[in-house]
């Protein structure tokens, strides 16, 4: 059995004579006074510290040490972890200065694109590829028809360019023959939907668009 070294406790009782012992104290000293006191063969002894093992009694002298140290227990056989020892040379060092890395040749070479702001002609070549919808109807509209072509203008932004928001002027060139208004009445009526809450209106450069709220922009 391993040693106990650092503070220990022992303890003795014996109800017939009431008899109680206790000695705490380093280990070398609690197992010498045991041995004085004829006790070494009775009692237990238990380590004070939590890293110890508790219980058991000491068999063999422990070496000198401080007795602020704490317990330590000898181990009988070196440990041996399993699988092959390691072997730090054969990870490769990879070493890049900071801000050096291009981001965007790095998201291209994983196939990830950028979003940009697309044209209005762009848009209008997609809007003009499509078949007239179907007039919105599970929600309150003043225009069924040109709210439907506004979804589908905000969904080609929103998925094939990965925008939120695009400019009056954009939404204006690219899609006022299929929402029959223009100018000011575009701007009222775009307006409208953002106070129903079926558009979000954002502010920048200057100037401010609007983009799609997601009940919306998901609602047939």
């Amino acid at each position: 059995m391993a040693a106990l070294k650092g503070p220990v406790r022992f303890r003795f009782l014996h109800a017939v004579d009431d008899v109680d012992v206790l000695i705490q104290g380093d280990a070398t000293w609690v197992a010498a006074l045991r041995k004085d006191l004829g006790l070494a063969d009775v009692g237990w002894v238990q380590p004070l510290a939590t890293t110890g093992r508790s219980g058991g009694e000491l068999e063999d002298e422990p070496e000198e040490g401080d007795e602020d140290t704490p317990v330590l227990l000898e181990s009988d056989a070196e440990v041996v972890l399993p699988g092959p020892a390691p072997d730090p040379g054969r990870i490769p060092t990879v070493r890049r200065t900071i801000g050096e890395m291009n981001l965007k040749a790095e998201m291209a070479r994983l196939g990830i694109e950028l979003p940009r702001s697309p044209t209005a002609e762009e848009l209008a070549d997609r809007i003009a590829e499509m078949d007239d919808p179907e007039p919105i109807t599970t929600q309150i509209s003043t225009d069924p028809i040109a709210e439907a072509w506004l979804q589908r203008l905000m969904k080609i932004a929103v998925r094939e360019f990965g925008v939120t928001a695009l400019p009056i002027d954009v939404i204006d060139s690219a899609a006022c023959e299929q929402l029959d208004r223009s100018g000011t009445e575009l701007e009222l009526w775009l307006e409208g939907m953002w106070r129903l809450g079926k558009l979000v209106k954002v502010h920048g450069g200057g100037r401010f668009g609007y983009g799609p709220s997601p009940r919306w922009l998901e609602a047939d």
